[in-house]
């Protein structure tokens, strides 16, 4: 496995996590018998809604930024760059679920767009090789 293959799973893995998270503030947020149910009509606000928001837009970066780095697998095409670029795109997908679940702005906009460039550099990559 590459270690671009690695950084998406644990990308993966950190989705989980947020999930998680976000189901047991929601416990907190409008009780476990809503939580339990059929969830129409509940509106979460605070961390829990920030949360859900958080993991929906990596939901969307997952499927970005998954065909870059199976194309780089393919094509058995990993070098320093690569590396540092999913390792990046990691870490500020992390730093981007903390920051908006705390509703910390800058740091969200900032781990958003650092993400957004790594994702863009590794379809350079693939795409200036072909």
């Amino acid at each position: 496995m590459t270690v671009e293959l690695f950084n998406l799973c644990m990308y993966g893995l950190v989705i989980v996590v947020a999930t998680l998270a976000q189901q047991l503030t929601s416990i907190f947020n409008v009780g476990l018998i809503p939580v339990f149910g059929s969830r129409e009509g509940i509106n979460f606000t605070g961390m829990t809604g920030r949360l859900e928001r958080a993991i929906l837009n990596c939901a969307i970066a997952m499927a970005v930024i998954v065909p870059p780095i199976m194309a780089l697998g393919i094509m058995e095409m990993s070098n320093a760059n690569t590396v540092l670029a999913a390792q990046i795109f990691l870490w500020s997908r992390i730093a981007y679920i903390i920051s908006y679940g705390l509703g910390i702005m800058g740091i969200r906009s900032a781990a958003w767009i650092s993400s957004l460039l790594c994702t863009l550099y590794l379809y350079y990559t693939v795409i200036s090789v072909t």
